[in-house]
């Protein structure tokens, strides 16, 4: 089941616990980690019962309405009063939660001319409240609350049954809330005349110098126009290119079977009554040791509720994007290993830098050949960005590019997306790695490394003492080489 996160442009309303918004945007293409995908009009598919979700992990509600609309799959969902879902209640009504992330099981999809996946057909297993934005232009647009005050029944109250934390924070926000009515801002005197008019009035001497108060006469607030803080994902080209799995619920180990050697073969019968051909198949044991990865921020109750940005987000976004970070350059780390490894091997192809193109194509049919004896398609090729340039730049015998990089070309072998950092050579995708050194390009099938992860667990815990708050965030993750040889490098020869 795959996973994708989206805008949330939520709608709520304290009487029905109501959230709304485009679960699945159509035609918006984005990069889901080597290759670009989109989701087109109508490719979701009538499903019954779908429940809410909080960050794939925990249910909170269930979905009670959706359609198709021209911007995407819009639904509603009532969210259910139980502990959590107060807390995803009150989030979403603060637009600290501001995003959906769906999981769904691709059924139908074609490839367009510019090498976007478009998922034509989805199944949607569940929608997912997350804290994260997976896309950085993906922003709330409206978020509209009902009246949340009651009047207060004079009734005694069971001070046993009272969630005093939940209570004091809603004090402590409707107490923002009045704070800002006393605001009251006049309107601007906007001056309605053309260009054309203002200058004829000074050419006649009608528009006098201004001799009226300015800025400099009052006391002026710095205002805050945008980012302070940039925060980057790192790409996950690798770990669009592997395969993944989810880790067991238990253990410091995981193991695993890798093929050891295969001597088995299939023979004419020399006479009747002779023994047949043998051979057998050897499969070893391996293991991978299950690492924990995390890390922890602390922060202020008044940095968290009076800091002009919302440094909470940030703080908790930047986790998240860390962790992406880590957990890539974990996989990349075992590819680069296991690259090394395979050209000790001699489980390698020769690319003749003096053959152009023409030494990529015999690259290209030597891997194909190495992938057919394996029985596995030869999934797409890693560049490095040396080798992705290389490829760039190739050029035929009359110094004519033989990649096309822009407009209709002819007698083209493949194509390079610069701005992508993507493209084909022969039919064989290319995805560059950009964390790659000089020549750790291969070809590679999926099946070669296997990234167990579990999901990313956020913990907080409050010191009243000094009123700060921790927020941590681990997850756990182990790299299994499960058919090395499915990883055939690519060896740069004179």
């Amino acid at each position: 089941m795959l996973t994708r996160q989206f805008e949330l442009r939520a709608e709520t309303a304290t009487e029905d616990r109501i959230v709304r918004g485009i679960a699945v945007p159509f035609n918006d293409p984005v990069d889901v980690g080597g290759y670009k995908e989109m989701i087109a009009p109508n490719a979701v598919m009538p499903r019954d019962n779908i429940k809410l979700f909080y960050g794939h992990d925990e249910p909170i509600g269930r979905v009670i309405d959706s359609k198709d609309t021209d911007a995407g799959w819009s639904i509603t969902a009532k969210i259910s009063e139980t502990s959590r879902g107060n807390e995803v209640y009150t989030l979403l009504k603060d637009g600290v939660l501001d995003r959906f992330s769906i999981g769904f099981m691709p059924m139908e999809e074609n490839e367009d001319k510019n090498g976007t996946i478009v998922r034509t057909k989805i199944d949607v297993r569940e929608v997912s409240i997350v804290p994260i934005p997976a896309y950085e232009g993906a922003k709330v647009e409206e978020v509209r609350n009902a009246q949340d005050v009651a009047p207060i029944e004079n009734k005694e109250i069971d001070v046993d049954n009272v969630a005093i934390e939940e209570m004091r924070e809603s004090v402590e926000a409707l107490e923002r809330k009045v704070s800002t009515l006393s605001i009251v801002e006049a309107a601007p005197v906007v001056d309605t005349r053309s260009a054309g008019t203002v200058l004829k009035a000074i050419v006649a001497g009608e528009e006098r110098a201004y001799t009226g108060g300015t800025s400099a006469d009052a006391i002026v607030k710095n205002a805050w126009v945008g980012d302070l803080t940039r925060l980057v994902e790192g790409a996950s080209v690798l770990r669009g290119v592997f395969g993944s799995a989810s880790l067991p619920n238990e253990g410091n180990f995981i193991e695993y079977g890798q093929l050891k050697s295969d001597t088995s073969a299939f023979a004419k019968q020399a006479a009747e009554g002779d023994d047949l051909t043998f051979g057998k198949i050897q499969v070893e044991t391996k293991t991978a040791a299950i690492a924990t990865y995390g890390g922890y921020t602390q922060l202020t109750r008044q940095e968290i509720e009076r800091s002009a940005t919302n440094i909470l987000d940030f703080s908790l976004r930047a986790q998240a994007i860390k962790v992406g970070q880590v957990l890539n350059g974990v996989l990349r780390a075992d590819y680069k290993a296991l690259h090394a490894a395979q050209l000790v091997a001699l489980n390698k192809v020769d690319v003749s830098a003096a053959a152009g193109y023409n030494g990529w194509l015999d690259a290209i049919i030597e891997a194909a050949v190495k992938f057919d004896a394996l029985g596995l398609p030869m999934d797409c090729l890693v560049a490095d960005k040396a080798s992705f340039k290389t490829l760039a730049k190739l050029q035929g015998a009359d110094g004519r590019p033989v990649m096309l990089v822009a407009g209709n070309g002819s007698n083209n072998v493949g194509s390079i997306d610069v701005k992508g950092l993507g493209g084909n050579i022969a039919n064989v995708k290319v995805v560059l790695d950009a964390g790659l050194a000089a020549n750790e390009s291969a070809f590679v099938n999926s099946n070669a490394i296997r990234f167990y992860t579990s999901p990313i667990v956020r913990l907080q815990d409050e010191n009243i003492i000094n009123l700060s708050k921790d927020f941590s965030v681990y997850t756990y993750a182990a790299v299994a080489d499960e058919m090395p040889s499915a990883v055939v490098p690519v060896k740069p020869v004179a």
